[in-house]
């Protein structure tokens, strides 16, 4: 009897073990995609910022070295414009000085020659004081030589030529006292008619005054000579 009933629930007692099979399949089955569904989820959340970060991290670097090499490039550019702004303003304001120099030069220049030119002429009317008026025209003549007044040079070399007699003559009474100063006041004349003809050397004119120079220079050596003054 026993062994009747312990058949007749066989077939029950296997079918409970496959419902616990398959119910132990799905259970295993879900804790797998759980598992699955964990490491996808733990990848999307961790890995995946991660990667993120990395490729944003990258890509910041690259925008980061192009806008610094922009900013270097504008510099630069920026840089050597401001240079070449400076270097124009340099060169203007080298340019605006050398003309101020030159018009002040030129001004103190035409003060000298028209204040030794006066001096010259008036100094020349007095007797005892044509050698003074020699050096003072000699001086003036070379200031308007710088000039390029080459007219009033012409006009104040005949003139000392015009004057040389009275130029070149002093008493046997004045010998003993003005011998030593005309020797002074020779080398002075000599360093002015040298620095004049060195003038009209540089602007390519000394041959057109080569005749009159000779003779500034002759009268310059015979200062002294020794004879009655004309009254």
């Amino acid at each position: 009897m026993f062994d009747f009933i312990a058949q007749a629930a066989e077939p029950v007692i296997t079918g409970l073990d496959v419902v616990k099979t398959v119910d132990a399949f799905y259970q295993d089955a879900w804790l797998k995609l759980i598992g699955v569904l964990v490491f996808f989820g733990a990848l999307i959340g961790v890995v995946m910022p991660l990667i993120i970060q990395r490729i944003q991290s990258s890509s910041f670097d690259k925008t980061e070295k192009r806008l610094k090499d922009k900013i270097e490039q504008i510099q630069n550019k920026t840089q050597e414009s401001i240079q070449g702004e400076v270097e124009a303003l340099r060169s203007t304001f080298v340019e605006i000085q050398k003309n101020m120099e030159k018009r002040l030069d030129e001004e103190v220049r035409l003060i000298r020659a028209e204040f030794y030119g006066e001096l010259g002429s008036s100094f020349s009317l007095d007797v005892g004081q044509e050698i003074a008026a020699f050096i003072f025209l000699i001086i003036s003549a070379k200031e308007y030589a710088a000039l390029k007044n080459y007219a009033i040079v012409t006009k104040l070399l005949n003139q000392i030529i015009s004057e040389k007699d009275r130029i070149c003559v002093i008493t046997e009474k004045d010998k003993a006292e003005a011998e030593e100063k005309v020797k002074a006041v020779q080398i002075l004349c000599s360093e002015y008619i040298d620095e004049l003809c060195r003038i009209l050397e540089e602007q390519g004119l000394k041959d057109r005054f080569s005749e009159q120079l000779a003779e500034i220079y002759e009268i310059s050596k015979n200062l002294l000579t020794v004879a009655d003054k004309p009254k």
